[in-house]
């Protein structure tokens, strides 16, 4: 078996070094060399979440925004479980769903898997999870505040619409810090893939674009 030691760099993720910049094609929503920019440390969490925010930030809501994201260098995880439990599931996702764009199912998969009831009620039907069956508003009453955002916005993800209201967003009795922290990831992830998740506090040029 040989180990492939290659680690990018910096200087070879740079902008004279890529294609569609050459092309001035460097209008891309998302770098194709996201995942390759990230290993060399050139994009970072802070990096991502400060561009895609960036006109998220006014009013109450940006207010919310920045003290969530004040100090944060990585994706949010609800308690222990949650990282294995989104392992568990990408990784069925990556393996099993060839079809269309994967990042918006691993970012409704992030909130689904946050917390215990809300993975447990949800991995029956882990790529049909609504419309919901009448008989299982049952257990959706079960679920607390927090839970219940949390699938609320998942579904918003999935079904490509709002379902949580900017007013909701701004009620902390409503979306507390972490669960707005987990919405905030998962929007990222929507956006930019996977990538969001192996990203770390490993420093990086705020300067570079990431899109």
């Amino acid at each position: 078996m040989i180990l492939c030691r290659f680690r990018y760099r910096p200087e070879d993720v740079d902008y004279k070094n890529c294609t569609e910049y050459r092309k001035k094609r460097d209008t891309l929503q998302v770098c194709p060399w996201l995942e390759e920019r990230a290993e060399a440390g050139v994009v970072t969490y802070v990096v991502l979440a400060s561009e895609f925010y960036k006109h998220w930030m006014d009013g109450l809501l940006g207010n919310r925004i920045r003290k969530v994201l004040s100090g944060k260098k990585a994706v949010t995880y609800y308690n222990e479980g949650h990282a294995a439990r989104l392992q568990v599931y990408s990784t069925y996702l990556i393996t099993h769903w060839k079809g269309g764009n994967r990042n918006h199912r691993l970012a409704a998969m992030s909130l689904m898997t946050a917390p215990e009831p809300l993975r447990r009620w949800g991995a029956p039907n882990l790529f049909d999870l609504w419309p919901t069956a009448l008989h299982e508003w049952r257990v959706l009453h079960g679920l607390s505040g927090q839970e219940y955002a949390l699938y609320q916005a998942a579904r918003g993800i999935s079904q490509r619409r709002w379902t949580i209201t900017i007013p909701e967003l701004c009620d902390a009795d409503l979306v507390d810090n972490l669960t707005l922290a987990l919405i905030l990831d998962a929007l990222l992830i929507d956006h930019y893939g996977s990538v969001v998740l192996r990203l770390g506090g490993t420093g990086g040029k705020t300067k570079c674009k990431p899109y």
